[in-house]
């Protein structure tokens, strides 16, 4: 197959063999290899190519993810999974583990604050939501761990926020608000225990 190429307006070079588009590459890829326009390559010297520009184009794309938000290792490894192929994608993973631009330590600590502020998670539904993130299960049990809560505190705050103060719900919005509260983690002894000290018995409630 006889190689050509053409710049884009972008830089990257697209790479035509006997005069059909295959794939573009990186200007650096394409200046540090041997080839040039008119040259004889073989399918295998060509997939070899694409998989530098993969490795390169995945590692931009990580940087581009990372400048916009913090991820987790297995985070950022699948979304570069949907446009790379595996090897690149893990790739360049490790090079921004290498470059500490990736630490998932670090990362469960700041999402698991971030839970408890903005979303009033309990513990143990932050611990759940780091796990299904993608962080190892002791890093996410450390992490929660860490979260200087008082649940019973906790409770009451978001019982002030969901239902006035000095008044006794329904039965209908009381349930809406204990389970709101289980949904977020809350241990049910303790939901139950702040609502029957809240005085929010049967009769009140019907």
């Amino acid at each position: 197959m006889i190689l050509t190429t053409t710049t884009a307006k972008s830089g990257k070079i697209n790479l035509y063999t006997d005069g059909e588009y295959r794939f573009s590459v990186p200007a650096e890829v394409w200046f540090a290899n041997a080839y040039r326009d008119g040259d004889v390559i073989e399918e295998e010297e060509l997939a070899a190519l694409q998989t530098a520009a993969d490795s390169v184009f995945a590692y931009e794309n990580a940087l581009r993810l990372l400048s916009m938000r913090a991820h987790s290792e297995k985070e950022l490894t699948d979304k570069l999974k949907r446009k790379y192929k595996s090897a690149a994608a893990k790739q360049a993973v490790e090079k921004c583990r290498e470059l500490g631009l990736i630490d998932d330590e670090k990362f469960a600590v700041m999402l698991a604050d971030e839970l408890v502020r903005r979303k009033h998670y309990a513990p143990k539904r932050v611990e759940n939501e780091l796990i299904s993130r993608g962080i190892d299960r002791h890093i996410a049990q450390s992490a929660a761990q860490t979260l200087d809560i008082d649940e019973k505190i906790s409770i009451i705050d978001i019982i002030d926020k969901l239902c006035p103060q000095d008044t006794v719900p329904d039965a209908k919005t009381k349930k809406r608000i204990i389970n709101r509260l289980l949904r977020l983690g809350y241990a049910p002894h303790e939901v139950f225990d702040t609502v029957e000290n809240l005085g929010w018995n049967e009769e009140d409630t019907e």
